[in-house]
């Protein structure tokens, strides 16, 4: 049985935000009431972030003992995305957005260095989602955890890091074969010190001149990520009712 993490990230389809709420809270415990989730959180975008390109709005968070029972009652539960059916899901997702994931474990969990002691459920995180060309992906797990993970985790308000691989079954293409999570207690913190993110040619040669080891012939050269920053979740509070319209003046008697 393979240990990993389930992660949901999605957006409500336009003009259904209320909607869209009270299915996550929903869906949110039921799948982690699931059989070989042993914890669960979920995340909304943060104010501060790292990738100025849009991500999804709001992150979910299942660890889990069991990746592929969870993955087949998922599948069960709401189906098998392909290129002819969507997921089974109401129409208050967006579904040319989410991104259900499953992946392993790839390297223990690390704590930083001085980690600060703050409670889990009062913890932000970091998604890294992270591209590797296909030559690379056998040997990526030990030059990032080698090359990159120690740097990234002395970084200040920083707690822990960890790095997940692809699991094999899915329940949609997946896009990105490994994912770092990072926990932390302050996400301005974390933005002014974390490396430029370097998904396109301009912030690449950036990183590159700060980072020996995605230049040509380092060892994680074609490595690609895109970086975003989470806030613990909490559920908007319902719009107010409109105030009532006065009642209408009766209307004036005619003069005899």
């Amino acid at each position: 049985m393979a240990e990993g993490v389930f992660v949901v990230l999605s957006d409500p389809a336009p003009k259904k935000e209320a909607a869209f709420h009270d299915w996550y809270c929903d869906f949110f415990n039921e799948v982690k009431a699931i059989p070989g989730v042993t914890k669960a959180y979920n995340f909304m975008f943060g104010p501060h972030q790292i990738d100025v390109r849009p991500l999804q709005q709001f992150l979910a968070v299942f660890e889990l003992s069991d990746v592929e029972a969870v993955r087949n009652a998922m599948a069960e539960k709401i189906g098998i995305k392909t290129s002819k059916e969507f997921l089974r899901l109401p129409d208050c997702i967006d579904q040319t957005t989410i991104m259900p994931t499953f992946f392993e474990y790839s390297s223990e969990l690390q704590a930083a260095p001085g980690a600060p002691d703050t409670p889990i459920e009062e913890q932000n995180i970091l998604i890294s989602l992270i591209s590797v060309p296909l030559d690379k992906q056998a040997s990526f797990t030990e030059a990032y955890v080698g090359e990159r993970l120690g740097d990234m985790l002395s970084i200040p308000a920083q707690i822990s890091g960890q790095l997940l691989q692809l699991a094999k079954s899915q329940i949609q293409n997946p896009i990105y074969p490994f994912l770092a999570l990072y926990r932390n207690n302050d996400t301005d913190a974390i933005r002014s010190a974390w490396p430029a993110p370097n998904t396109n040619w301009r912030s690449i040669a950036a990183a590159r001149a700060k980072d020996p080891s995605i230049r040509a012939d380092g060892r994680l050269a074609g490595m690609k990520t895109r970086d975003f920053l989470f806030i613990p979740y909490v559920k908007p509070e319902p719009a107010p009712p409109p105030p009532p319209k006065p009642a209408a003046a009766p209307a004036a008697k005619p003069a005899s």
